[in-house]
């Protein structure tokens, strides 16, 4: 299974040819990035979903500090509308709000460069779904990263990192372990289209080294049309994979579809897609700073 992750990577890396030269540098300072979407329905429907992202980047002639960090929470009223009271006599109101998403993610790298290409990189990252049965994770690593590829237009990067992951599920289970150290593989790149469109992705592939089927894969998409020199509209797509989902409890309904008022506990499922369309801000120093 790694071996197949690797050649992914491996094939990204060879888009970018070892003849191009690197532009200049940005300049040095604080950068920021930070998006928000949110949907609201009422009526005979009452629906709320929110999304939110942020980062911020610390730039130094050599070194790179990231902190970035997302969440995503949808409730509905369930049941939309309903009837209190008797037959003829009744009062219709909205049903109570229930959560139906809640996602939840942190991450910091910090990175500092050996020679133009070659750096290496400590980080960390937390993140919960208790919808996947996730009630936390912890992750921490240390590697290496290089620089295929670096000019204005077009960016590669890819990375290979010891891990060590602390987590705890919502429902345990006792065919895994809570902490293991595994091995994560990553690319990110950045296209740009003229002067007011780019397209950013990231990959990252975890793969625990105790349980080679234990593998997870992050796949962040996101196409952003500028509107001026701050404001930016951004579509994203996240694809999370898990080969190894962890167990939630479902409801139990018997044949005919009538509730049993039981819970089972189940496998969740192994993909989880999110797609977002948001308002991005974003702020750059204009000039070199100390």
């Amino acid at each position: 299974m790694f071996t197949r992750d690797a050649s992914l990577v491996v094939l990204l890396a060879a888009t970018a040819h070892a003849g191009w030269a690197a532009d200049a540098p940005p300049p040095p300072g604080w950068y920021s990035k930070s998006g928000l979407s949110f949907v609201m329905t009422s009526g005979n429907s009452g629906t709320s979903t929110l999304g939110a992202k942020a980062e911020v980047k610390r730039l130094w002639p050599r070194s790179t500090f990231a902190l970035g960090g997302s969440v995503v929470r949808a409730e509905a009223s369930e049941p939309s509308r309903r009837a209190i009271g008797g037959r003829t006599d009744f009062r219709i109101e909205t049903g109570p709000s229930v959560l139906k998403a809640a996602k939840y993610d942190v991450s910091s790298t910090f990175d500092r460069r050996v020679t133009d290409r070659l750096a290496w990189q400590v980080g960390g990252g937390f993140d919960r779904d208790r919808f996947s049965g996730l009630k936390g994770r912890t992750l921490g690593l240390v590697g290496a990263t290089y620089l295929f590829a670096n000019r204005k237009e077009f960016t590669l990067k890819s990375g290979l990192a010891a891990t060590v992951t602390h987590q705890s599920e919502v429902v345990d289970d006792p065919t895994t372990k809570d902490t293991f150290v595994g091995v994560r593989l990553s690319a990110d790149a950045e296209r740009k289209f003229g002067a007011n469109s780019a397209y950013v992705g990231g990959l990252a592939v975890d793969e625990s080294l105790e349980d080679t089927a234990d593998v997870r894969v992050r796949f962040a998409n996101a196409l952003a049309v500028s509107m001026n020199g701050r404001l930016a509209l951004q579509v994203g797509l996240l694809l999370l994979y898990d080969h190894h989902a962890s167990l939630v409890l479902l409801p139990l309904f018997d044949g005919s579809g009538v509730a049993t008022g039981l819970t089972v506990p189940a496998r969740a499922a192994t993909l989880d897609t999110t797609f977002t369309v948001s308002i991005v801000v974003s702020f750059a120093p204009r000039a070199a700073t100390p």
